[in-house]
């Protein structure tokens, strides 16, 4: 009898601890806003995490092949990028191949940050490589700190970013960063000014360009319902304009091919979970009328189902696109635990109503965000959208929760540990393609979050018919933030950025690749896709000088394969592509009177 009572007693404590874990698990949590001007005590009691940089290989997933490329192997002991959606990484579409990205970085893991900076790389041969030019502002030792940062480009290929700041003021501030030429680091300061309207300095900054190189600025405000936008042109700001909406980086902003610029952000008008849209055709000196495009109305419990912080806008043609993330939420907090989603809206896709096209029916199921350190991220959320240079493509990568915890998922407290997300659409947003993880497992597992993506995706300089798609991310074997997670998770120097780059092949309906003249014509390889070796045909009508050459996405010729004369008839070659990542290649013929190529995949 002793015995059944002692197992009864065990029974009824056990499911009271799990009662208690689960309640814990979607407990609605402080909407924790970090400012960005740390300073606590630098002592503590937990003893410093450390591991060793991270690289690893393609990852294939759902039919594309990702190349990931680590960007150097600086390790951050400052690791929230973000308290929003970001904007990390810029593509020069005139100067093919040169890429651009900043991130917010530490050497030291003491919550004080002293050396806190934004480290700005570049890479000129399409991500393959990287290098780091260095601190933005330059940081000579006595530059103050500097984070947040936002990136975009002038025409001629100049990075333009900006970050908050007390390098040259004693107030942290945004401050505009211009470089003198394509990675020159001569940077000229153009400094806005305090904002006016007595809500604080103006932090978080985002970023828009015009075609014009006019300069358009969105930075928010730490406290309050508003956030300012400024507009740089020839080196003299117009002034600051203020926005009744969240504060905390809950804004975007993108231009169209044709000028038009579009801001997308939360909040307003006394409910920080609506999501609205405005647009400017004078580079942000007059905007139109806020249109409400999501109303988070409370249900009876009191709780919003509505965006806290990740919105991202862009274009498909002249028409905006915006995507954002929804979750519920208090009054004041969010529940990490519970159920969220990425919503799409544009006016003329589904009645100019949003739609959900990320949540828990499509991307594995649903995996809570346990309240450890949740550093107010839904288990989906923070979208980012980006567009095509031709062919009208529009791509969005997100983060979700992977299933994985630290220290574990039967603890109450347990951290999550986050992976990233892709998916793109062909048709201005009506359908999209089933959301892929991107982001591999790796040995030690990497929490990667912060993700970012280039405005306009470039097209392969040698076949527009070829979009390559560039993303940014943060890996870190360390999950949640730092700044958050202080006396929870153990301090580390251990966040990693990472480039991830596809190529996705354009589908042309009713088009035949295959052009003859007199005969001539080259087939498409066989297998493909391949791995290692593939065979190539063709058909020449007469006899005639041959080339046969294979080229990268980026126009860099690979292989050699034929370059000698040849007699009329099918002819065959064996290309092995041993030596080559995985990826997109194009195969062209020429015969002086005929030229032709094709794409072939390597999957490794």
């Amino acid at each position: 009898m002793y015995k059944l009572t002692a197992l009864l007693i065990s029974v009824l404590l056990l499911g009271f601890s799990l009662t208690l874990a689960q309640d814990a698990r979607s407990t609605v949590q402080p909407n924790i806003v970090i400012t960005g001007n740390e300073v606590g005590d630098p002592t503590n009691n937990l003893e410093l995490f450390t591991a060793d940089p991270v690289s690893f290989g393609p990852v294939n997933s759902g039919g594309l092949v990702w190349t990931v490329n680590n960007i150097e192997n600086r390790q951050s002991g400052y690791d929230l990028q973000s308290n929003g959606s970001t904007q990390e990484i810029w593509y020069d579409l005139n100067n093919p191949g040169y890429l651009h990205a900043v991130f917010t970085y530490s050497s030291v893991c003491d919550n004080a940050w002293a050396d806190r900076t934004c480290l700005y790389f570049g890479s000129d041969d399409g991500g393959a490589n990287w290098f780091e030019l260095g601190a933005v502002p330059v940081n000579t030792g006595t530059a103050g700190r500097s984070g947040f940062p936002s990136i975009i480009g002038k025409q001629d290929g100049s990075a333009v970013i900006a970050n908050h700041n007390n390098a040259d003021q004693t107030a942290t501030r945004t401050t505009v960063f211009i470089d003198d030429g394509a990675f020159s680091y001569s940077f000229s300061n153009f400094d806005p000014g305090e904002a006016p309207f007595g809500n604080g300095q103006a932090i978080w900054p985002i970023l828009g360009m015009t075609a014009n190189d006019e300069l358009i600025l969105a930075s928010s405000v730490n406290g309050g319902d508003s956030f300012y936008v400024n507009t740089l042109a020839g080196g003299v700001f117009s002034g600051w304009q203020t926005f009744n909406g969240d504060q905390a980086e809950t804004q975007s902003l993108n231009v169209s091919d044709g000028g038009k610029v579009g801001m997308a952000y939360a909040g307003g008008n006394g409910n920080d979970y609506d999501v609205w849209y405005t647009e400017s055709t004078d580079a942000g000196l007059t905007w139109t009328t806020p249109l409400r495009i999501w109303d988070a109305v409370p249900d009876a419990a009191q709780d919003y189902f509505g965006c806290i912080r990740g919105v991202s806008v862009n274009f498909y043609g002249e028409e905006p696109v915006v995507v954002f993330e929804c979750g519920w939420n208090t009054a004041t907090g969010y529940y990490p635990g519970r159920e969220s989603e990425i919503r799409f809206w544009s006016p003329n896709i589904n009645g100019g109503n949003t739609k959900a096209i990320a949540d828990t029916n499509n991307v594995g199921g649903f995996v809570p965000n346990f309240p450890g350190v949740a550093d107010v991220m839904y288990p989906i959320g923070r979208p980012v959208i980006g567009r095509s240079q031709v062919h009208d493509y529009l791509f969005v990568a997100f983060q979700t929760t992977s299933g994985e915890f630290w220290p574990g998922a039967a603890a109450a407290d347990s951290t999550a540990f986050f992976q990233g997300m892709f998916m793109y659409s062909t048709d201005g947003g009506d359908t999209w393609t089933d959301p892929e993880v991107f982001t591999p497992v790796t040995t030690p597992l990497l929490d990667f979050r912060h993700v970012s993506i280039v405005p306009v995706a470039p097209v392969s300089p040698v076949d527009d018919d070829i979009i390559t798609v560039h993303l940014a991310m943060q890996g870190d074997p360390m999950p949640a933030s730092t700044a958050n997670g202080w006396g929870i998770m153990p301090p580390s120097i251990t966040a990693q950025y990472y480039h991830f780059t596809t190529d996705i092949l354009v589908e042309i309906i009713g088009v035949e690749d295959d052009i003859s003249l007199n005969s001539f014509a080259l087939e498409q390889n066989y297998p493909n896709p391949f791995n290692p070796s593939t065979t190539i045909k063709y058909t020449l009508g007469e006899r005639s000088a041959v080339t046969l050459k294979v080229y990268d996405v980026l126009g860099n010729e690979v292989a050699n394969l034929v370059n000698t004369t040849q007699e009329a008839g099918q002819h065959s070659v064996n290309f092995d592509a041993s030596s080559l990542s995985s990826g997109l290649y194009i195969y062209t013929l020429n015969t002086g009177n005929f030229t032709s190529s094709k794409k072939m995949m390597l999957l490794k």
